[in-house]
């Protein structure tokens, strides 16, 4: 679909170029959509609720935004005016069948260049509950977008129901767009954080891959290629990209020891969370206490940058030491430096860093020492007033890395909820389950005892 109107044409960005580069280690272009729902305890009118969606398309420019290929570059453009006809709207008898059919959606590619960037669908479950599914493009939208989408839509539902004004407007993506177009103080400064983020990544060591499921991989291909001092596997395997979808809840009663023990120290769900990933790998993996994996960086500072659409977020390579004898909680605060570090500098774009990675180590287009993709979704309390939701994510099918990891805390419940979409040509369900059990373990013992060293809880678990 290319611009027919005199629609200024803009060059992607360098948040947008993730997705080419995850479309280069998968021939399918799933592998870059984003499929979430919501459900409210709530009914709610789809008549008004399809014209707040058109409203909200008007509002939103990034579900306006069309890519096209012009002599092999992908770019893009704004349509000045865009409606969704009819909404599909579906009944579901049991969650099982609610879960296969938008998994199916999900893992169902969007012509994106034929113009079809976003996928709207309206249900209600078996519960009652009635929702909201969306799948969208990563070109046109991340995670915090799509929670965006959700919130602004909603808020026009009600305004449209109560006949009220229109809730403030979204800043425009497109003014993001423009800012980053051909922008030599932004590139100047992406050199010089590039060389910062290098170096802190290198830590003066080759780093380790750790896996989920173990060292498995990794000896399997020390052994086969005869390299046995070899850190880092080739996991970038374009055809072999399959995924499952696997959720696991944290039960009420383990939800409110590790959220009591978060909002008494003051401290971040991701930090802690993400310290009980980190010692379980390292037990899973020879005990190291080196644990690298990619955090996705939401990449909104501003209020303006918080209140638009779009695609912002950017990889970042979060690589901690782990000091056995130093504390739980004392940790979780060198956790929280690195991430003022990774944040300050997350405008260097995840394929320079990639490429930054390769030269240092002299690494094949395959290899990498990144076993996941790490990310807590900040699903507020009050982001929907009074309202009680469920969110959830679904399969999109086929992804790049070995896991993608999304962590969220539920609203309505206050329970955890890890989700993970793993490569089956790499991990199991059983070895994601196994995994599971053994972060929750690991965090229990750290929150129970935060003055517990590092190296007395990877003793215990």
């Amino acid at each position: 679909m290319k611009p027919k109107n005199g629609e200024p044409v803009y060059k992607l960005i360098h948040s947008q170029e993730m997705v080419q580069y995850m479309w280069k280690y998968s021939v399918h272009k799933q592998s870059t959509q984003v499929p979430l729902a919501i459900a409210f305890d709530e009914e709610l009118d789809f008549r008004i609720l399809a014209r707040a969606v058109n409203v909200e398309i008007e509002r939103n420019d990034c579900m306006r935004l069309r890519i096209f290929r012009e002599k092999l570059r992908v770019k893009q453009f704004f349509l000045d005016e865009y409606k969704l006809d009819k909404i599909q709207i579906k009944k579901f008898s049991s969650k099982e069948e609610q879960v296969a059919y938008f998994d199916s959606v999900a893992s169902a590619k969007l012509d994106v260049f034929g113009g079809e960037m976003f996928r709207v669908i309206f249900f209600r479950t078996h519960e009652n509950k009635c929702g909201i599914f969306i799948v969208a493009s990563h070109i046109i939208m991340d995670f915090a977008a799509a929670f965006m989408f959700f919130k602004d839509l909603m808020a026009v539902y009600d305004s449209l129901k109560n006949n009220t004004p229109m809730p403030r407007p979204l800043s425009k993506y497109e003014d993001i767009i423009i800012k980053e177009q051909d922008n030599p103080e932004l590139e100047e400064r992406i050199k010089r954080e590039g060389k910062l983020v290098d170096e802190w990544m290198a830590k003066d060591r080759v780093p380790f891959y750790n896996a989920i499921n173990g060292p498995k991989v990794l000896d399997m291909q020390r052994k086969l290629l005869h390299k046995k001092d070899m850190n880092m596997p080739h996991i970038y395997l374009p055809v072999l990209d399959s995924t499952n979808l696997v959720k696991c809840h944290l039960s009420d009663e383990d939800s409110k020891k590790i959220d009591g023990f978060i909002k008494e120290n003051q401290l971040s769900p991701e930090w802690v969370i993400q310290l009980g990933f980190r010692i379980y790998l390292s037990k899973l993996n020879y005990h190291t206490n080196d644990t690298l994996f990619w955090v996705l960086c939401p990449r909104r500072r501003t209020v303006k940058e918080k209140r638009c659409g779009g695609t912002l977020a950017s990889p970042m390579p979060w690589r901690e030491i782990l000091d056995d004898d130093k504390s739980f909680i004392d940790t979780i605060r060198q956790l929280s430096e690195s991430q003022i570090f990774l944040f300050r500098h997350s405008d260097v774009p995840f394929t320079d860093i990639r490429q930054l990675e390769r030269d240092r180590y002299g690494l094949s287009l395959m290899q990498t020492a990144n076993s996941m993709m790490f990310s807590f979704l900040p699903a507020g309390e009050n982001a929907f007033g009074d309202r009680k939701y469920e969110f959830s994510a679904y399969n999109f099918g086929h992804y790049v890395m070995p896991v993608y990891a999304l962590t969220m805390q539920e609203a309505s419940t206050g329970r955890f909820v890890f989700s993970y979409i793993h490569r089956l040509f790499l991990t199991k369900d059983e070895d994601v389950y196994k995994f599971n059990d053994g972060v929750v373990r690991t965090l229990l013992k750290g929150v129970e005892n935060p003055d517990k060293t590092i190296g007395e809880i990877l003793e215990e678990i």
